[in-house]
């Protein structure tokens, strides 16, 4: 029997912050509200192109909390697995976009959130058995050592019912430091089918160094995945699986908002993935990773035309 559910994702999402247009916090008088988190960012992501999608995460039994449940859930995300807090806080943050040369800047207030107490007990794992593939991050390990435990009980869950697996390590310098995260996450990597990073965050926890290409080399030998995808912002991205590169051009873009565009391509490379087709993924990631530069707020909400429609500017950027 099929499975229920294409990807089951899990992680913080907090309520954003912004002021209008390119106004600085500092002589901001109001503020847009929007929602976003890494992993609900993706899952949004992937049910517009058409995937079946459950997230989950722990929130504050308020109205914040309910407003973040609703958000998720009004893109037809499942989230049925959603724990809940009686005592803990919902996590804020403040983005202050910027256009070159300024840099945008983001100010989080998330400490003692509900999802930070997240434990391993929190969840029912086997839905892990309704579920394809599990998909989590490195801000969810960064947050506690409770979310660490429960995204290696995740891990460990998915392995043992043959689930695939992808990583993306996000590292963020303000939650620990390059040392602690690869402590952290290297013993979950061995075998996983994907892990995702940036050349930046390969460097700063392992040490890798060269060209693109040398870099997922190193790092698919230092931790022993099946395959390393490498992206490189603007330039695009490629994937290394130990025999061959597959590598994928960035599309030309003018970027609104900035934020969540990993979290889009991570929901096009999996889809491909899922389909056995990760060329074909590496281009609906770059695809979806520029339409999201292009939207205002953390989600790429565009439809599945549209992205296929960005996917041919960049089709004959593709090779292997």
């Amino acid at each position: 029997m099929p499975e229920s559910f294409d990807v089951f994702t899990f992680g913080e999402t907090m309520i954003r912050f912004a002021p209008r247009g390119y106004e600085r916090i500092e002589d901001c008088v109001s503020f847009d509200i929007k929602v976003g988190g890494t992993e609900s960012n993706m899952a949004v992501a992937m049910t517009r192109i058409g995937m079946r999608v459950s997230w989950a995460t722990k929130l504050p039994r308020h109205p914040l909390g309910m407003l973040a449940l609703r958000h998720v859930r009004g893109f037809g995300v499942d989230t049925r697995h959603v724990c809940w807090s009686d005592t803990a806080r919902m996590g804020i943050f403040f983005l202050e976009p910027a256009v070159t040369p300024r840099q945008a800047r983001i100010i989080y207030d998330r400490a003692g959130s509900a999802a930070s107490t997240m434990t391993p007990d929190d969840f029912d794992w086997a839905l892990l058995d309704d579920v394809r593939h599990l998909h989590v991050t490195g801000i969810t390990p960064s947050l506690s050592e409770t979310c660490a435990a429960t995204v290696e009980r995740a891990i460990a869950e998915a392995t043992h019912r043959g689930r695939t697996i992808s990583f993306d390590v996000n590292y963020r310098s303000r939650l620990w430091s390059p040392e602690q995260a690869a402590a952290t996450i290297t013993p979950w990597l061995e075998g996983i089918d994907l892990l995702i990073t940036t050349g930046e965050d390969a460097r700063a926890l392992w040490g890798v160094r060269g060209a693109p290409r040398d870099e997922a080399r190193a790092l698919r030998d230092r931790v022993g995945a099946m395959r390393v995808v490498v992206t490189l912002g603007g330039e695009g991205a490629l994937l290394w699986d130990g025999d061959a590169f597959l590598e994928a051009a960035g599309l030309p873009l003018q970027a609104v908002d900035r934020v969540g565009a990993g979290d889009a391509f991570d929901a096009g490379l999996i889809w491909g993935f899922l389909q056995d087709d990760l060329p074909k993924g590496m281009r609906y990631g770059m695809a979806m990773a520029a339409l999201k530069h292009t939207i205002p707020g953390d989600e790429m909400v565009a439809s599945l035309d549209e992205v296929e429609a960005a996917m041919h500017l960049g089709e004959r950027d593709i090779h292997r």
